[in-house]
């Protein structure tokens, strides 16, 4: 998602004026190497250049730039802060200003060092602007996630939810709809991962917060239609990521759409990939039996108790599985031991029903 952050604005042709080394030859070559790629050598070349011209602003911006292409992203400031401050003698009005502040923002944004990011990257912004001048996408990207890093969200939405239908710009609205998640802005997050998976169908992160934001929606509105959505972003997902938490978000979205048998498969994932989690154990055992096959349904969640001795939904569906299988004494014990926990009514309403039922010739 990145990847575009480590092109760097063309060199354009710096000015005469701009401190150029005496030695026209020696700086030839050092552009040439330069320009073929030769990152190291050209960069000796302009180091040598410096030492007999320590004002040669343009030196020291192509001193930044090679460090750059190396990755060597915590050298590039100071050279680059040195052309920055010489040519606002020498040049004030020169593009390589803007430049200069965008290839030090970027290579703080590599090294994860956002707070650093935002200043260089604003100026770069500001001067483009005030210049009339295009922007590199990968700036405004770079800042919004940035700001989205530092979690100063009111200043990243701007940037990365913009009408802009750039590439970039589609990268970006996972991390805008990330935002509306955050603020459990369901609505805005669904509509802006949808647009997003419009550029990239297969964009995990994208799915994988898109159906979390789909169940927290069916949840709050009771939707079954928000349930169905949600698994069928798990079921693109696995396409892509067949791991345990897209088993998990596939479970949870079949369980609450009420397609109980196919829960049944990734909640048996989870609970045999992680034997000692009861959780997991508890949602295979609930698929199992509200799926009707209560025999695996009753492993599952005695393994269930086992783990989680006081679970009282555990306790609760392992009474009602016995009890539909119609082993009223065991169901009413279990429900028994689940009343001593909780005091629930409605479990009690369950010990009269069951006693009843047991108590039937």
């Amino acid at each position: 998602m990145f990847a575009s952050f480590k092109k760097i604005l063309p060199v354009i042709a710096l000015i005469i004026s701009l401190a150029l080394p005496a030695a026209a030859s020696d700086w030839d070559r050092a552009v040439k190497l330069y320009n073929e790629g030769n990152y190291r050598a050209a960069l000796s070349e302009f180091q040598d250049l410096i030492s007999d011209r320590p004002d040669a602003a343009s030196a020291w911006y192509y001193i930044g730039l090679c460090e750059f292409k190396l990755k060597r992203y915590e050298r590039v400031e100071g050279p680059l802060a040195r052309a920055i401050d010489l040519m606002g003698i020498q040049s004030p009005a020169s593009a390589e200003i803007a430049g200069a502040y965008y290839t030090i923002g970027i290579s703080h944004f590599l090294r994860s060092d956002y707070a650093r990011a935002v200043e260089p990257l604003r100026r770069y912004i500001d001067l483009m602007t005030k210049a009339r001048r295009d922007l590199d996408p990968s700036a405004r990207a770079a800042l919004g996630r940035s700001y989205y890093a530092l979690e100063r969200y009111d200043e990243a939405l701007p940037l990365l939810a913009s009408t802009d239908k750039s590439k970039e710009n589609n990268a970006n609205l996972y991390y805008a709809a990330a935002i509306y998640f955050k603020r459990e802005d369901d609505d805005r997050a669904i509509s802006t991962l949808k647009e997003a998976l419009k550029a990239n169908h297969e964009d995990a992160a994208a799915l994988d917060l898109l159906s979390e934001s789909l169940m927290r929606k069916a949840r709050k509105t009771n939707a079954a239609l928000f349930w169905i959505e949600a698994a069928q972003a798990g079921e693109q997902l696995k396409k892509i990521r067949d791991d345990l938490r897209t088993a998990s978000i596939l479970g949870r979205a079949y369980l609450g759409a009420k397609q109980f048998d196919k829960a049944v498969a990734p909640f048996e994932k989870m609970a045999k990939a992680e034997e000692g989690n009861g959780q997991n154990w508890l949602l295979y055992g609930i698929a199992l039996s509200r799926s009707g096959q209560l025999r695996r349904a009753m492993e599952a969640l005695e393994i269930t108790i086992q783990l989680m001795p006081s679970s009282v939904p555990a306790l609760t569906e392992l009474a009602y599985v016995y009890e539909s299988d119609k082993q009223y004494q065991q169901a009413l014990k279990i429900y028994e031991k689940a009343y001593a926990v909780t005091a629930d009514p409605a479990i009690k309403e369950s010990i009269e029903r069951v006693r009843a039922l047991a108590s039937q010739p």
